[in-house]
């Protein structure tokens, strides 16, 4: 009778450890190999970097891919603010990507621009720009970090700023706006060419910015001309200045 039950346990054991090695070996096997990546978002940053941020191949295992790290390593590139993964086995792993907007460059010293987010967030310091965001000047700061808001004093200067920049943005006048100027909030300037643009404060803003956009279509040589536009009246007025 021991000995029957003897041999029946160590029957059980043996099935017991057949069938765990054989879903351990499966578990490892190529069918949970990633087959297809997905990435979605709003993407800036290159799918080869994130591909190479995510550390994945096409002899990764889906079962075991770390997530966790996978983001942590996304997150060092400043312009991610944010990544969900899902994992459709055997096979497919799809990431979105959330990303921060570049919303202005804000000079620092000559010759030196900080790449900042509508936060006010610093994504990356350069000593130029790519051309797709405002210059903003005018800001009182004294330090900044990677990836910290920036340290301004008067955070209303940074928000009147960004939103100006953002409303540049949406109206296509980058190429054409040199700098928006809050060294005085009641006084904000944008310069196009060599025409001084003083839009007052933060009020109406896109409707001003608006104006600056229908008046630069009326004036081809705008970029030559030299001159003053106060823009300070609420009610759709403005005085224009030809200078010599």
């Amino acid at each position: 009778m021991n000995n029957h039950r003897h041999n029946r346990r160590f029957a059980t054991t043996v099935v017991v450890c057949i069938i765990v090695f054989t879903v351990v070996v499966f578990m490892f096997s190529p069918f949970f190999f990633m087959r297809e990546l997905i990435i979605s978002g709003d993407i800036n940053v290159t799918r080869n970097e994130i591909t190479e941020r995510l550390d994945v191949d096409f002899t990764t295992n889906l079962l075991f891919f770390n997530t966790r790290a996978a983001r942590s390593r996304l997150l060092e590139n400043l312009y991610i603010a944010d990544v969900d993964f899902r994992r459709e086995l055997p096979g497919r792993l799809y990431v979105h990507v959330r990303e921060r907007r570049l919303a202005a460059y804000v000079e620092h010293t000559p010759g030196s621009f900080l790449y900042i987010d509508e936060r006010g967030r610093v994504l990356e310091v350069r000593s130029f720009t790519s051309g797709t965001r405002p210059i903003v000047v005018g800001l009182d700061f004294t330090r900044f970090a990677l990836g910290e808001v920036l340290d301004v004093p008067d955070a209303g200067a940074f928000t009147v700023a960004t939103e100006y920049a953002l409303h540049i943005y949406h109206h296509g006048l980058v190429d054409r706006v040199s700098y928006i100027d809050v060294s005085d909030m009641e006084n904000i300037r944008i310069l196009v060419g060599y025409i001084e643009f003083n839009v007052g404060n933060i009020t109406d803003a896109e409707s001003r910015v608006r104006v600056i956009a229908g008046i630069l279509a009326e004036m081809p040589d705008v970029d030559f001309a030299r001159g003053f536009v106060d823009l300070r009246e609420t009610r759709g007025e403005y005085f224009f200045e030809i200078l010599a």
